[in-house]
């Protein structure tokens, strides 16, 4: 990749799409909770039921969907996903009651987790070593900036705050959509892998090396609901400092993310090197985490210089474990089964999402200073067991053909 563009190539429609998909999220991300609750007339603890057994739902069908891909070649599946969850999204405006939101939540949320593990079979497909931890860096910079976008195009929903002004959102959403999922018919077409005679078929769930790491990534991950899920409440109940510093942490975040993801993917090339970034990444969380503690003890002054060093700390270790994750997920499958490795890997972080506000409210909220230590040595611990973890999944990598 040079400059602001990648390289021509199979990325650059895969880069438009993603774009044009993320704003799209921005948008709903932004509005939908409002929508369901002043529009359609659902409780918080309602929406909060459907979309965790929403979630529960989708943890299912990530590997069956990767492995469809391997069979039949992801280009042409993500496409066809792609427009069906356009579809789906758009029955959220026909919802009048909480049954008819839980059934469009699971039914949706069971398409767009598969198409997630399509998309990241797709991508492997069209890449190659290091320029797939690239890719993904790369497309990871773009979803912060459409999600960032597309949120502050739904800052006019809020504005009117009506039923017309939210719908459009989702219409607006789905549109967006289909021109993506068109975009990536400029993509290649990827043949599909060929089918043995003999031999196991969920190979990925029999690769005991690589559910290890995928574990063991899925509990690093929780760090990416600290900013949403710990740190306003921090803020505005344990520190002095000023309710605005959560949208300036965010800011931080936001804006590191989209500057040096693809920057800090540079070095790591094999899975020695992602399991030592994961490892640095864990003591920069360990160390983000106990400034996000001492915020308490402060004054204003003092809470926001905290704050502010413990999120630019926290986003140098995202972008080096998020970067290990890329290769990792990559370099420890089987590149004859991606879709189903990728499955995997796409569940274990569905797991880590669904934790993550538990986690968080037990430990940094409930336990308060002692709860951000324990959760900073939890994170020290696990990329400390990267490294012994990572060098065993990749002696047993899986060598036999593919059935």
């Amino acid at each position: 990749m040079t400059g602001v563009l990648p390289a021509p190539g199979p990325l650059r429609p895969l880069a438009l799409a993603t774009l044009l998909s993320r704003i799209g999220n921005g948008l709903l991300m932004t509005v939908s909770v409002l929508y369901f609750s002043r529009i359609v007339g659902l409780s918080v603890a309602q929406i909060g039921l459907g979309l965790t057994v929403a979630g529960l739902f989708g943890l299912l069908s990530a590997v069956p969907f990767g492995h469809l891909a391997d069979r039949r070649g992801p280009r042409t599946l993500f496409v066809v996903l792609s427009i069906v969850l356009c579809g789906l999204s758009l029955l959220y405006l026909l919802v009048e009651n909480f049954w008819q939101f839980l059934v469009v939540s699971v039914v949706l949320t069971i398409v767009d987790r598969g198409a997630g593990a399509v998309r990241v079979a797709l991508i492997a497909a069209v890449t190659q070593g290091a320029g797939r931890v690239a890719a993904r860096a790369y497309l990871r910079a773009i979803t912060n900036i459409g999600i960032t976008a597309g949120a502050g195009i739904a800052v006019f929903a809020l504005h009117f705050d009506t039923a017309t002004a939210y719908r459009l959102m989702f219409v607006l959403d789905a549109g967006l959509s289909v021109v993506a999922a068109l975009v990536v018919l400029a993509v290649p077409r990827v043949a599909p892998q060929p089918k043995s005679d003999g031999g196991p078929v969920w190979i990925a769930l029999r690769d005991r090396g690589y559910l290890a790491v995928a574990a063991l990534n899925a509990g690093m991950s929780i760090h990416y609901a600290v900013l949403d899920v710990a740190i306003p409440l921090w803020v505005v109940d344990h520190t002095d400092a000023p309710r605005w510093t959560v949208a300036l942490l965010l800011g931080i975040n936001t804006v590191v993310v989209a500057l040096f993801q693809v920057r800090s993917s540079r070095g790591i090339a094999d899975p020695a090197s992602a399991a030592k970034a994961t490892r640095t990444a864990g003591l920069l969380l360990l160390a983000s985490m106990a400034l996000f503690a001492g915020a308490a003890g402060g004054g204003v002054i003092v809470a926001v210089a905290l704050l502010a060093v413990g999120a630019l700390v926290q986003v140098i270790g995202e972008l080096l474990q998020s970067s290990g994750s890329f290769l990792l997920g990559f370099d420890l499958a089987d590149d004859r089964a991606q879709g189903q490795y990728q499955g995997v890997w796409n569940t274990s972080m569905s797991i880590s999402t669904m934790l993550a506000p538990t986690v968080l409210a037990l430990l940094p909220l409930g336990l308060g200073v002692p709860g951000w230590l324990i959760l900073g040595v939890w994170f020290a611990g696990i990329g400390i067991l990267f490294v012994p973890v990572v060098r065993w999944a990749a002696a047993r990598k899986p060598q036999p053909a593919l059935v």
